[in-house]
């Protein structure tokens, strides 16, 4: 009887030793396997930070070049209102040359329309 009880006894021993093996392996099997998730997981965050610079350096480039296609453009229109405006100052002079009187009588009658309009 009694060496079945130490028999027993030593095969739960051995028993034990293999499934604390067991779970020695497994664990190890996880550390291994939350390595690579890791490295998966930091290679893709890395592959989207680039891909995130990228297109955030297109749309500064897009915007920049459209910066300056704006600029472009306003310079043109101030150029183009600058010449109408040398047209328009040169025909006023002109035309009060010509009818001083008449100029005068129409910037009078204009002074009086606004008066009456500002008394209202």
């Amino acid at each position: 009887m009694a060496t079945g009880l130490f028999s027993s006894s030593s095969s739960r021993k051995r028993n034990g030793e293999a499934a604390d093996a067991s779970i020695e392996d497994q664990l190890n099997d996880i550390r291994e396997d939350i390595a690579q998730l890791v490295s998966l997981i930091a290679d893709r965050g890395i592959a989207a930070s680039r891909d995130a610079k990228s297109k955030a350096r297109s749309t500064r480039e897009q915007a920049e070049s459209d910066l300056q296609d704006l600029l472009a453009s306003g310079e043109q229109m101030i150029s183009d209102l600058r010449r109408r405006y040398a047209g328009t100052e040169r025909e006023v002079r002109r035309a009060v040359r010509e009818h001083p009187v008449a100029t005068f009588g129409v910037a009078a009658a204009i002074g009086l329309i606004a008066a009456a309009l500002l008394r209202r």
